[in-house]
């Protein structure tokens, strides 16, 4: 019995070892670790995390009512922000929308988040340091 326990034991620390090294937040975007997120990794990344979260049903691309939630506060977020929920989705959702077929699919969200990675390299040398990552990351959504 305590073989068994101690087999476990070390099977959960050596699994908690791993979750606790993996990069995490901005960091986690560098997929090859160079210090530099390229847009081929900021779409990757980014556009992963937005489906996992947002396509509810998860058929590989975003309604116009997936694409909106994205739009409302967080539960946590001020009183204030909840009048404002959604509140530009539809323009932006005809930006994005370029097949105009009521879907994002990830080629249309890989167009929105190079728009998004443009806005984010500050210094224009097409990589996003962390640094850039991090001030992107607490700006508004606005233009997302």
């Amino acid at each position: 019995m305590l073989k068994i326990t101690l087999i476990a034991a070390g099977s959960i620390l050596l699994l908690a070892g791993q979750a606790l090294a993996a990069p995490k937040g901005a960091a986690a975007l560098d997929a090859n670790a160079d210090g530099k997120v390229t847009l081929a990794e900021f779409q990757t990344g980014r556009g992963g995390q937005m489906m996992a979260h947002l396509d509810g049903n998860k058929d590989g691309k975003l309604s116009r009512e997936e694409f909106s939630a994205m739009r409302k506060p967080r539960p946590d977020a001020p009183a204030a922000d909840a009048g404002r929920a959604g509140k530009g989705a539809e323009r932006m959702w005809a930006r994005v929308d370029a097949d105009n077929d009521g879907f994002l699919s990830p080629s249309e969200m890989d167009g929105l988040l190079a728009s998004r990675f443009k806005r984010m390299d500050a210094d224009n040398d097409g990589a996003l340091s962390l640094t850039e990552l991090k001030a992107g990351a607490d700006k508004a959504k606005v233009g997302i």
